[in-house]
């Protein structure tokens, strides 16, 4: 199974619209944005990297 980390928008919302046009299964992980810096928080930049 696929699972999408998806930080607020971002473009990971066209992956989880392509899982779902396709019918794919997928597990979404979901994070929040900085209230103020509006990035990614800490527990996301090992994924990044």
């Amino acid at each position: 199974m696929l699972t999408v980390h998806h930080l607020g928008k971002s473009q990971s919302e066209r992956i989880v619209w392509l899982c779902e046009e396709l019918g794919i299964p997928y597990e979404l992980e979901v994070y929040g944005r900085g209230p103020v810096s509006r990035l990614a928080p800490p527990e996301l930049e090992p994924l990044l990297s």
